[in-house]
């Protein structure tokens, strides 16, 4: 006999980077989903007002009980988190597993949407939301992307500066995934996928395995290309981040295929977990880029 597949879903941090994108791809498909809102977030006014399938509430994310309350009341098998890293906000996720588990939640899909998290340094709490998961017996999803093929002028400050700045050589691959792509991906497993399949797992995806010099060379002089030990910190918000996070494309750490615990990247596991989406074309940087 076949397991039931999951049939109720809600999301906490429908914002527009890739909550709001991963609400569409459910609609596209014609499954329901529960938006939590904020109280005072105007995000939702980015989503269809007259969709049948969507239903969104609001409510306080710091109170388990309230979004304990909603979660069970709406039956909700499957919570996902987009929560952002930045601004503090990935401390509220201890409370969205609490009140997962409080409510009876079957799965819970946390806000990780990169690379494998190291247990210290820039994104341990993603880390450490794992470890407590587990600890109060919260079956959890983890997806692994690498960088969102959108953020790329961004974290080359190409935005800011006009220029597309490389911290150190750049000549280390990397995965690169379309947020269309990550979006239509979260939405198809779920509604495809047993249970079974899903439960306590770690999955990768890859749309392009690249460097940022390759990259940069799809602008094909359009823009200046620098080189440099750290993205100029004038007029570029969040430069230290930026010049973080490249410089762990120098030793692989931005592959999917990336294992914090020995250290080493497996091209081969990067996109290992593609295959769940039978048929799907992979868009690349860029088509994204408009390149």
């Amino acid at each position: 006999m076949s397991e039931a597949l999951f049939k109720s879903f809600a999301i906490v941090g429908a914002g527009p980077h890739i909550g709001i994108p991963i609400v569409k791809a459910f609609l596209a498909i014609g499954v329901p989903i529960l938006v939590i809102a904020r109280p005072t977030s105007t995000n939702t006014s980015a989503l269809p007002s007259d969709d049948p399938n969507l239903k969104v509430v609001r409510a306080d994310y710091t109170s388990a009980p309230e979004i304990s309350t909603i979660l069970r009341e709406n039956k909700i098998e499957v919570l996902i988190s987009t929560v952002t890293l930045f601004f503090g906000a990935l401390a509220v996720q201890n409370v969205l597993a609490d009140a997962a588990k409080a409510a009876g939640v079957k799965l819970f899909i946390p806000s990780e949407f990169g690379t494998a998290p190291p247990a210290t340094g820039l994104g341990h709490e993603k880390h450490d939301l794992a470890i407590y998961a587990k600890s109060i017996g919260l079956p959890t999803l983890r997806v692994y992307n690498g960088v969102f093929d959108e953020f790329v002028p961004w974290l080359a400050a190409l935005t800011e500066t006009g220029k597309f700045h490389i911290v150190n050589k750049g000549e280390t691959p990397g995965s690169f995934t379309a947020t269309p792509d990550v979006a239509g991906y979260v939405a198809h497993i779920l509604t495809t996928q047993p249970p079974s399949r899903l439960l306590d797992v770690e999955v990768r995806i890859e749309g392009q395995r690249t460097t940022l010099s390759e990259i940069s060379a799809l602008y094909k002089g359009s823009v200046p290309v620098v080189h440099c030990d750290a993205l100029p910190a004038e007029g570029v918000v969040a430069a230290e981040v930026r010049t973080l996070f490249q410089r762990r494309f120098e030793v692989g750490e931005v592959s999917c295929g990336w294992d914090p615990e020995t250290g080493l990247d497996d091209a081969g596991l990067a996109g290992k977990d593609n295959s769940l989406w039978e048929g799907h074309r992979w868009l690349t940087v860029g088509e994204v880029l408009g390149l």
